[in-house]
């Protein structure tokens, strides 16, 4: 597929469209499309029965490059004035507007690129800016049209860029700014590998702060960075890294990754993911969210749908809504260990790292040597061994992010009432080391444990007992005996069942060979 491929903005330092036209500029293009005058050639310029000698040229441009006034004219330009080409140029063809004049030169003439696209019916201006690491970010902001046409004049917008949507296509080695007439949203690199090859030793603060962040699974963590560099469109766990100590690293690994990916990145706050307008976010490759405590459900589901959506709808002020390919990867930093989200026992979504505090004396120049060691650090890269996609969709098996501070947060995940059930089932069987199982339903569990608790329902109690803890449930009604040993005092419902997993394991482990 042949590639689309935009110009790129002219230079600052270039020279600027005053004096070009001043150089450059003949009289021909100043009275191009001038119903009254006409240049007779590059020196003179009649205007016709608008003046008192329509024979008579009315400027003419002398040896120093000036233009002399001859005789009055209906411009208001006196001719005692010596103007200049520019000067000129401004009064006839653009009513003395300055700023259209400059346009005209700098966008007709001197063929800079334009700044704006239409998308749809929607303008933007493509806006560089610098950020705190001297690298330039190319940014897509919303623009009125009536703002361009009063900065440039209506003619500028014929010459506007036009595409018919928005589209991502990540690609951090072989970039495309459109791709079948669709402005990728996906912003350039801004940065090229080392020519030469990298070790180690060659970006010894890079691999220090991997070591650090990912500790004995620091080859996981190379793979992890490896991924977001190579392969953008590959989905993969949510990395979340905990610590309620200060001074871990944590924010210097969140500015370090905004470091390398620059507008592809972001950073948010848990509260930005439910609001009404997304666009914070919903374009981005790297959603990161630091101090991160999420206790509302629908934004934990909101969360974890991010992690596997395939599209998102894009909702962005004075923008119509659009829907584009989604390829988000979330990173979380918190100072809650436990508690900052609930994890349920089935998700595999999640990677979890405790960070330890820093050791020995503080390193204040971190962020510049991480910097200067981006090149060669996305050498290293890559020159590791190739990455193997077919162990998960999400690359990392379960066994290999599996942590114990994972189990930590599910743990601490589970409801109260859980919890409660969880202890007293264990202590009835701790204290009844002969019963293997037992069968008992919602309400028995409501009399014998929870009866003058008037916040705990037999609802809810068979609720938890059914969807959070999973217990084995008889689809239909049969007898049991409950908590009693006793065979006249059988009931009729549709028990439980709890299974004394010490027991089994104790069995399990007397059986011979």
């Amino acid at each position: 597929m042949k590639k689309n491929k935009l110009k790129k903005i002219a230079a600052p330092d270039l020279i600027n469209p005053v004096d070009y036209f001043n150089l450059y500029g003949t009289f021909e293009q100043i009275m191009k499309d001038i119903k009254i005058g006409h240049a007779k050639n590059d020196t003179e310029i009649y205007m016709g029965m608008n003046c008192p000698n329509p024979d008579e040229p009315t400027f003419v441009l002398n040896k120093k490059n000036m233009v002399e006034v001859q005789q009055e004219n209906h411009y208001g330009i006196s001719t005692e004035d010596h103007i200049t080409k520019f000067m000129l140029l401004s009064a006839i063809k653009f009513r003395g507007n300055f700023y259209h004049a400059v346009s005209w030169v700098d966008y007709q003439l001197m063929k800079t690129d334009i700044p704006y696209i239409r998308v749809g019916t929607d303008y933007f201006k493509i806006i560089t800016k610098r950020n705190r690491y001297n690298a330039d970010n190319k940014i897509l902001k919303p623009w009125k049209k009536d703002e361009i046409k009063e900065d440039h004049g209506k003619t500028l917008l014929g010459y506007v860029y036009k595409f018919d949507d928005f589209t991502i296509v990540p690609d951090n080695t072989d970039y495309q700014p459109v791709i079948n007439n669709c402005w990728n949203l996906y912003a350039e690199f801004p940065y090229q590998p080392s020519a030469d090859n990298v070790y180690h030793e060659n970006i010894p603060v890079t691999m220090g702060l991997i070591f650090h962040i990912f500790g004995d699974q620091w080859e996981l963590g190379l793979k992890y960075m490896k991924i977001l560099y190579e392969y953008p469109k590959q989905i993969l766990p949510v990395l979340a890294l905990v610590s309620t100590e200060r001074e871990t690293g944590k924010t210097t690994f969140l500015n370090w990754i905004q470091m390398i990916f620059g507008e592809n990145s972001t950073l948010i706050n848990p509260s930005d993911l439910m609001s009404s307008f997304n666009d914070g976010y919903a374009t981005k490759n790297i959603i990161m969210i630091d101090e991160t405590v999420i206790d509302k459900m629908h934004t934990i589901e909101k969360l974890k749908s991010i992690a596997t959506a395939k599209t998102i709808s894009v909702s962005q002020k004075f923008v119509s809504h659009y829907s584009v390919p989604f390829f988000g990867k979330v990173i979380l930093c918190t100072n809650k260990e436990t508690d900052f989200m609930r994890i349920d026992e089935e998700e595999i979504r999640f990677w979890v790292r405790k960070i330890n505090p820093i050791q020995g004396a503080k390193n204040t120049k971190i962020e510049e040597q991480l910097f200067d060691e981006i090149p060669k650090f996305l050498k290293y890269l890559k020159m590791m061994p190739q990455i193997d996609f077919s162990k998960s969709r999400m690359v990392f098996t379960q066994d290999e992010i599996k942590t114990i501070h994972l189990n930590d947060v599910k743990e601490e995940s589970k409801s109260t009432l859980r919890k409660e059930i969880e202890y007293l089932i264990c202590d009835f069987f701790a204290n009844n080391p002969n019963i293997n199982e037992i069968e008992i339903t919602a309400k028995d569990i409501k009399e014998r444990w929870f009866l003058s608790n008037n916040n705990i329902s037999i609802t809810y109690i068979r609720k938890v007992l059914k969807e959070e803890m999973k217990v084995f449930c008889h689809n239909s009604v049969k007898r049991y005996r409950g908590f009693s040993d006793n065979p006249i005092s059988e009931k009729v419902g549709q028990p439980f069942l709890f299974v004394n997993n010490q027991s089994v394991a104790q069995k399990e482990e007397e059986q011979p060979f």
